[in-house]
């Protein structure tokens, strides 16, 4: 059972703040080099990318294009889970031994060309220097550096130059905790688009790639997945961004899947959650704060009311001026290394 913990960071407030005030727990984590933020499919569909259902759907209607498939069919379709689409699609993929174009599905504004997206994914990259990610989308595979300077001596953000590659990790045998502690990384957790084969997608996939630890042959056989992530909870400090509440599903997945503990005489989360709400919406947002609450998450609320999921882009460009990714301190470094021998 989940241990009661003292609401000491629980702030009620009758106005939900357009840009929140950074909590200091997670200013201190971004000084230390402790942040990784973890970042789901909200900030990639700022970008241009489609949200769950839409990439769904366009994985069907992929097939429809090339005559495999009819609109009727299509259509009797339309009101099934987005998993179960992409199920389908995947049979359909082997059926007719046709690769599905994910690039198309994926980028239909043209590749990292997106002004928001360019946007959003520099404020990450100054925001952090290691992130896990649950798109398939290669937009944090490279650094964006600040934007150009126009001919009229302006900043233009759809030139903002694409900087370092990062080291780029979607196989499950390397999704090890050391690479944790290698900056400039991008781990994809369900996959990459830069090798379709790898991406989770269907039911069966998340069963899989989730599954408890199980013996064979004598032997535990451990999920490299469910230690990766049992480790970045433990010793790290994440800000899930991107996250709605049409993604709570997945996060409560993720989440329970990693073993989270709480210490009951814990003073500060260890944890924070960037989520949109409407200023109608808040008692739901003290409701969901207190929910987070149990699994050492913080979260910060910020108001949707005049951009939408438009305004996380402020957000973050003001959390990243003021809280800024450091280098890892030497103390956290020796007490990462710790862990990584007794785990």
């Amino acid at each position: 059972m989940l241990q009661k913990i003292r609401p000491v960071e629980l702030v009620r407030t009758d106005v939900i703040a357009p840009i929140p005030p950074v909590p200091p727990g997670l200013h201190e984590a971004a000084l230390k080099g402790t942040l990784i933020p973890f970042v789901g499919a909200g900030a990639s569909r700022i970008a241009g990318c489609p949200n769950w259902i839409e990439f769904a759907d366009r994985a069907l209607r992929f097939f429809v294009t090339q005559s495999k498939f009819t609109h009727g069919q299509l259509d009797q379709l339309s009101r099934q889970p987005p998993r179960v689409k992409l199920s389908i699609a995947r049979s359909l993929q082997r059926e007719h031994d046709l690769l599905i174009k994910f690039d198309d599905i994926l980028y239909p504004e043209g590749r990292n060309t997106n002004e928001k997206g360019r946007r959003l994914y520099q404020a990450l990259s100054s925001l952090g220097k290691i992130f896990v990610t649950t798109n398939y989308d290669d937009w944090l595979d490279n650094t964006i550096g600040a934007p150009a300077p126009s001919a009229s001596g302006n900043e233009d953000a759809t030139t903002a130059a694409i900087g370092e590659k990062r080291t780029v990790i979607y196989k499950v045998d390397e999704l090890t905790p050391d690479r944790l502690e290698r900056p400039n990384t991008v781990f994809h957790l369900h996959g990459s688009i830069a090798d379709p084969a790898s991406m989770i997608l269907t039911t069966q996939d998340y069963l899989r790639h989730y599954a408890n630890d199980h013996p064979s042959n004598g032997h535990v056989v451990e999920n490299k997945v469910l230690r990766f992530l049992a480790f970045l909870f433990s010793e790290k400090n994440v800000l899930f961004v991107g996250y709605g509440l049409e993604e709570l599903e997945i996060l409560e997945y993720i989440i329970g899947k990693a073993r989270l503990t709480v210490n009951s005489d814990r003073t500060e989360m260890r944890h924070f959650l960037l989520q949109g709400f409407f200023s109608h919406e808040r008692v739901l947002a003290e409701s969901l704060e207190n929910y987070y609450a149990e699994c050492g998450i913080k979260l910060i609320p910020f108001l949707r009311d005049d951009k939408d999921w438009d305004q996380l882009i402020d957000v973050l460009e003001e959390y990243a001026r003021l809280a800024p990714a450091g280098a890892p301190l030497n103390v956290q470094v020796l007490k990462d290394m710790e862990a990584l021998l007794n785990g």
